[in-house]
């Protein structure tokens, strides 16, 4: 290695076995190395090397540490098998809570004491980091340790078989992050940045949480028929920033789906993967557009709202105006109507009186046609009562003659008079009837006053 000249290109080595540990830390190489179909039986001790390229493809190495590693050109991992016998799967589990506007999950690791067969902690790759069917073998929680790594192409890491998770917190990929039909323990990819997109669909599978917290990621964030499995295989996307996201997985996750103050441009779901109530946090999540695998109606969605059972009402907000920028008006008017019900709950009882009866005569501002319809019905019902007894004229003179339907108008109408109501005098049941009348009036136009200025003020 050490007459290898670097205009020579790569120094290639295939089929070999290698006995004992290999060292190359902290040297600078000007070429290449390619170590194909080699077998190691110590680690391969890679911290600090510079060198213009590396290939492992479908070499087996029990362990290769590459600690502040920088690569002019690519990694290429391609159907390498990194660690020992594999043992059995760990998975990334932690308790996921929401206090207050925090999300607390798994906390950072402790660097030096994480134990991984692969690392790359704070490593530099100026190519791609190729490890499609890789396989990666570890006796504990991590599988590929790789915090603040920082590629200029893209990591591919398709089909990738690892008993452990995967650790990218704070990476920056310029490219894209592939583990379309992978399987893994869980990710960390919290505070990921990543300049094209984050695929893990296509048959991906993962035992356990998938952290992308804070992570911004242009293009898409997709999880199309991914597969969570295990009680606490939470996603966890609380603060993720990202033009498009797909959770329209394989089935419902068993976990939490925290959304938690992510800013998205469109959403696209599937209602049948949906988490059970109580298991989605979409409080402060913000979105333009919302799209789904089979189209659903405005009423799913208030359902999907309902699994968040601590939203606040910016979640119906959030929702209306959507269909709103959608221009779906009616479907708007019908989200801010259940905003309204939904802060009714939280009322004492007289309030919650008072909102059964707005939400009856006029649905709180978002369904006039029902408050006329209310005054259609009371005007016909007593128009035929007073059709059948006839009240007395006042004094008994009888000037004006007796009009049912305009005598019912007067009553229901409150502050304008037609005349009606001062010319003719109920006694006994016409009373009653008029009383009730003139009662449910002032009340109708109460609500709607009520009802219209709040929709004023909020829709």
């Amino acid at each position: 290695m050490a007459d290898h000249e670097g205009n020579a290109g790569p120094l290639r080595i295939q089929g070999a076995r290698v006995a004992g540990a290999v060292d190359l830390s902290h040297r600078r190489l000007e070429f290449g190395l390619e170590f194909v179909e080699c077998r190691f039986s110590g680690p391969l001790d890679l911290r600090g090397l510079q060198v213009a390229s590396l290939d492992l493809s479908g070499s087996s190495v029990p362990a290769m540490l590459g600690d502040n590693l920088a690569v002019e050109g690519d990694i290429l991992l391609s159907g390498c098998a990194i660690g020992t016998a594999p043992g059995e799967p760990v998975a990334l589990s932690a308790e996921t809570t929401v206090v207050r506007d925090g999300v607390l999950g798994s906390h950072r690791v402790t660097e030096p004491s994480a134990e991984a067969p692969l690392r790359l902690a704070d490593a530099r790759v100026t190519g791609s980091l190729v490890a499609e069917e890789l396989r990666l073998y570890s006796g504990g929680l991590w599988s590929l340790f790789a915090p603040r790594l920082q590629v200029d192409g893209a990591v591919r890491g398709r089909e990738v078989k690892a008993t452990g998770a995967v650790y990218l917190r704070d990476a920056k990929v310029a490219h894209a992050v592939y583990f379309n039909g992978a399987h893994v323990g869980g990710i960390d990819a919290t505070g990921l940045s990543c300049g094209r997109g984050f695929y893990a669909d296509w048959g991906f599978h993962s035992r356990g949480q998938i952290l992308l917290r804070g992570a911004a990621v242009e293009s898409v964030v997709t999880f199309h028929d991914a597969t969570l499995e295990g009680p606490r295989a939470d996603l966890v996307l609380n603060r993720l920033t990202t033009p498009r996201l797909r959770l329209d997985l394989r089935s419902a996750p068993p976990g939490r789906v925290v959304l938690r103050d992510a800013q998205v441009g469109a959403l696209v779901d599937d209602s049948p993967t949906w988490p059970t109530a109580g298991r989605l946090d979409i409080e402060g999540l913000v979105y333009r557009r919302l799209g789904s695998a089979a189209p659903l109606s405005v009423q799913d969605r208030l359902s999907w709202l309902a699994l968040d059972e601590e939203a606040g009402v910016s979640v119906f907000e959030q929702l209306a105006a959507s269909y709103q920028t959608a221009g779906d008006e009616r479907a708007a008017r019908a989200v801010r109507h259940a905003r309204e019900r939904h802060l009714r709950r939280g009322d004492r009882f007289t309030g919650r009186v008072w909102g059964a009866v707005q939400d009856a005569l006029f649905g709180y501002g978002y369904a006039p046609r029902r408050a006329l319809l209310w005054l259609l019905a009371l005007v016909a019902a007593g128009s035929g009562w007073f059709s059948a007894h006839v009240p007395a004229p006042v004094g008994g003179s009888g000037q004006r003659a007796f009009d049912p339907v305009l005598y019912c108008l007067d009553l229901l109408i409150p502050v304008v008079s037609l005349g009606y109501r001062s010319a003719f005098d109920p006694v006994g049941w016409n009373k009653v009837v008029a009383v009730f009348l003139i009662v449910s009036g002032w009340l109708l136009a109460t609500a709607v006053v009520s009802g219209a200025s709040r929709a004023l003020g909020r829709g």
